[in-house]
């Protein structure tokens, strides 16, 4: 079998040339189509990462601030810290350093008191007053005993104390 010389002849040769013609512009439109819509996908991937990237930090952000609310929120539930005055320091004329050390162990009493929740504290105000009223300080060879007369339960525990010189059995 012989394929017939087409090639040839002018008509078919007109014809390959526009069937050429033909493949070539539909290649050129395609790669145009094709072109403009990766153009349009990326431009809206590229929108759609930064809308995202924005949302993270968005979330990022909010979850932050939760955190800091909730530290705030649990730090304002808890006994941070713990303050006390003494009323008649003066009274007894007692120096700063004498001052210094009976405070400090009272502080020493109410150490245990610090991160623990207000109102678990407030139920109990009746155990802490007791703790500190029924010990004796000894400072610079004298004995010491106190009684609250006014006790502040809130994140800073304020302590108000009444001291009394213990002598032999008697206080004064």
């Amino acid at each position: 079998m012989h394929i017939p010389p087409y090639y040839k002849k002018r008509t078919w040769q007109s014809f390959f040339l526009g069937v050429l013609a033909g493949v070539i512009i539909g290649y050129l439109f395609f790669l145009f189509v094709y072109g403009k819509h990766t153009e349009r996908w990326i431009e809206e991937n590229m929108e759609i990462r930064t809308e995202l990237k924005q949302v993270k930090q968005e979330n990022d952000l909010l979850k932050q601030d939760k955190e800091n609310l909730n530290e705030e929120h649990e730090e304002k539930l808890t006994i941070q810290s713990f303050e006390i005055n003494l009323s008649n320091a003066k009274d007894l004329e007692l120096d700063r350093f004498t001052e210094y050390e009976l405070i400090e162990k009272i502080e020493d009493e109410l150490n245990p008191v610090i991160g623990r929740n207000i109102a678990s504290v407030s139920e109990q105000r009746d155990l802490l007053i007791r703790t500190i009223e029924n010990q004796t300080y000894h400072v610079r060879d004298i004995n010491y005993s106190v009684k609250i007369s006014h006790l502040t339960v809130a994140p800073i525990l304020v302590v108000t104390v009444e001291v009394t010189v213990e002598t032999g059995g008697a206080t004064l």
